[in-house]
């Protein structure tokens, strides 16, 4: 079984252990409910009566606040924030944390969306201009250019030919 406790998420100043299990990292839900001051009963109730998040909690042993090993029911990493987003209560601090999982999502899909939409408008500027620059470009100076081209690149491997001769005829003369 591949299990490493090694990663921890600070929360609201504490620190929560994480478990990793078969390439998934578990959280136990039960210090998040301490750490936003939220009943743990009423969570976890709310957990098994909500749809989605009722087929992804299990129990994992993991190292609880008196340092024993403990079952403790846990979801999986990447749907604990959405737990988060979803629980109701006059807790300090949590209307704080759920103002920021609006914020992150907002900027996460806003900027997925408006990102690609500059990408593209960005490769449309350059095709244009591009097929500007070949509209306009002299069709003899193009070929000019090629040309020249063409003959440095052939000098250059005459160049690297000859170097390689020069050199084995140096190290020959070094073998003696």
């Amino acid at each position: 079984m591949n299990e490493n406790t090694g990663k921890f998420l600070k929360f609201n100043g504490k620190r929560i252990v994480m478990l990793a299990k078969n390439g998934t990292w578990w959280i136990a839900i039960k210090p998040i409910c301490e750490a936003l001051g939220v009943n743990y009963n009423r969570q976890f109730q709310n957990l098994k009566n909500n749809r989605i998040l009722n087929q992804l909690f299990a129990e994992q042993q993991m190292v609880a606040a008196d340092d024993k090993l403990r079952k403790m029911v846990c979801l999986p990493e990447f749907a604990i924030y959405g737990w988060i987003f979803q629980i109701e209560s006059n807790a300090p601090g949590l209307e704080d944390f759920q103002w920021e999982c609006y914020h992150v999502l907002y900027e996460h899909f806003h900027g997925s969306i408006t990102g690609r939409k500059e990408l593209l408008s960005e490769k449309v500027k350059a095709q244009v201009e591009i097929s500007r620059c070949m509209n306009t470009l002299n069709p003899e100076v193009a070929y000019n250019h090629k040309q020249a081209t063409l003959k440095l690149n052939h000098i250059n491997a005459r160049l690297r030919k000859l170097d390689a001769e020069v050199i084995a005829e140096e190290r020959y003369l070094f073998d003696t």
